[in-house]
């Protein structure tokens, strides 16, 4: 139920029982009201005198806006007397002083009289039914162990009901807390109601007597209630230790894991470091021996063996050159990420031939089996799409069986054009699918693996794909067991005129000059 629902059918609650325990009153004191001042006698006015004066003394019960009083012993002996218009009525004024004195609001005076009034009305109810009559005998026992069942039962339902809605907790806890104190003090309070009568009926003096058993429960009562709140604190306390304890893992385990995230941080760099350092030196030291070679003993070398050295010396600069271009691409993806953009329309299965005749020119002893289906228009930077097939094919190269060909393929479905090449190579474990994609990251690394590289390939190659709009992907099953990968390049088909289309097929099949 919605907070505003609650709190309207609180209100409905409150006026209900409100009226229906002032219409009761009311019937009673026009029925009843009349005799029973007539009647009055001295243990009357005495009794009535204790219900009102220990209404006046209450225990409040902490963080339920409740309170306990000991006035149910007197105000049911009033009943066992007088009759249940006695002790409606008494019950009622006795309510509506303890109230004033306490300047609670009209409304709360209302609904307190009430609530006596209902409780009562029920007691006399049972009494009644089960033969109980004024003035009280003790062969009506039952009819007042009835009595008194009712009374406790229905005052201490109007109370919980009322609190639930109050406070908004379910009606079933409200009825369970400390649902054994409350009987035990009822229990208390209203067995000394038929000795009330009893002695009343002797002496109105030793009345005062039964102040000192009712003292008792109300001060056994204070501490009782004290014990419960102190439980409670306690209760809270403890499950505020308990979430602190919580809390405190936690934290301890977040620590660990920075702590682990640290450590594996410092063993990448320390690997990438390695890596990086290898991976440079190799070309620089190519290019320094050449050169070295070139000024010692380039007088008495023959001009091919020259050739040969500064062929080296080119082949391993531009090695270097590729790596350090690679460097400055992840570095610059790192701090500015890849962002689709604006770019001329080209078509990709001409950019797929450049970059095969490239590697091609660059591995002449490996197969290429290529495949391009017409036409392949898409808005990108044929650049940047040179790159990623450059980076692919040269990943293919290092990873595929020297005897077994490179498959590339091109074609367009589903509005969009795929480029993918396959190699025959082991293919990447399950677990590295995406890894792969990451900075620095190889499936065999460390300084000393048997194919080079530093990692960077696929990672530069996924960022240029997707600041042309598109996306590169593992195709490759998982877990299919096929050996080989497949790396897929998926760009937007671009929306041309055929005669566009025709236009692009032209260009890459021109004739050369």
């Amino acid at each position: 139920m919605t907070p505003q629902g609650r709190s309207a059918v609180f209100r409905v609650w409150l006026v209900a029982v409100s009226t229906a325990g002032l219409v009761a009153l009311a019937l009673a004191a026009v029925a009843d009201g009349g005799r029973l001042l007539d009647q009055a006698s001295l243990p009357f006015w005495t009794i009535a005198a204790l219900v009102v004066t220990t209404e006046l003394f209450y225990i409040e019960v902490p963080g339920r806006g409740e309170s306990i009083t000991v006035s149910s012993t007197f105000a049911v002996a009033m009943l066992l007397g007088w009759g249940v218009a006695a002790g409606m009525l008494v019950y009622a004024v006795a309510s509506a002083v303890s109230d004033v004195r306490r300047r609670r609001s009209p409304r709360k005076v209302a609904f307190n009289v009430a609530q006596y009034g209902l409780s009562m009305a029920a007691a006399g109810g049972a009494w009644a039914l089960l033969g109980g009559s004024a003035p009280f005998t003790p062969d009506q026992l039952p009819a007042f162990a009835a009595a008194a069942v009712v009374f406790s039962l229905v005052n201490n339902l109007l109370v919980r009901v009322t609190t639930a809605f109050a406070d908004g907790r379910r009606l079933a806890t409200g009825l369970a807390d400390d649902a054994g104190f409350e009987a035990w003090t009822s229990a208390m309070l209203l067995g000394m109601a038929p000795v009330t009568v009893l002695v009343a009926e002797r002496s109105s003096l030793l009345l005062l007597l039964l102040l000192l058993p009712v003292g008792a429960v109300f001060i056994a009562s204070r501490g009782a209630i004290q014990a419960i709140a102190h439980r409670d604190v306690a209760e809270e306390h403890a499950r505020v230790a308990a979430a602190m304890a919580e809390d405190h893992a936690r934290l301890v385990e977040a620590e660990r894991e920075v702590v682990r995230q640290l450590q594996e941080q410092a063993r990448l760099k320390s690997d990438l470091l390695a890596v990086v350092s290898h991976e440079l030196r190799t070309p620089l030291t190519g290019i320094l021996g050449s050169l070295k070679t070139l000024d010692a003993r380039g007088h008495i070398l023959s001009p091919d063996q020259r050739r040969k050295f500064l062929d080296m010396a080119n082949q391993e600069g531009e090695r270097l050159k590729e790596l350090i271009e690679q460097l400055l691409l992840a570095s610059n993806f790192q701090t500015t990420p890849s962002e689709p953009s604006i770019h001329p329309l080209i078509d990709a299965g001409e950019v797929v031939s450049g970059a095969t005749a490239a590697i091609q020119a660059d591995h002449p002893d490996r197969r290429l089996a290529v495949s391009v289906a017409g036409a392949l228009p898409v808005l990108a930077a044929p650049e940047a799409i040179l790159r990623v097939l450059g980076n692919l094919l040269d990943n293919a190269v290092k990873w595929s069986p020297a005897d077994d060909a490179i498959r590339v393929e091109a074609y367009e479905t589903d509005g969009k054009v795929v480029v993918a090449v396959e190699d025959a190579g082991p293919g990447v474990p399950d677990g590295d699918r995406e890894r792969i994609f990451e900075w620095f990251t190889q499936v065999d690394s460390g300084a000393t693996r048997p194919r080079g590289g530093i990692g960077l390939g696929l990672h530069v190659a996924r960022q240029l794909a997707r600041a042309q709009g598109g996306e590169l992907l593992l195709a490759t099953e998982p877990g299919s067991g096929a050996p080989g990968a497949r790396f897929e390049l998926h760009l937007p088909l671009a929306a041309v005129s055929n005669g566009d289309r025709a236009t692009l097929t032209a260009r890459r099949y021109r004739p050369a000059s």
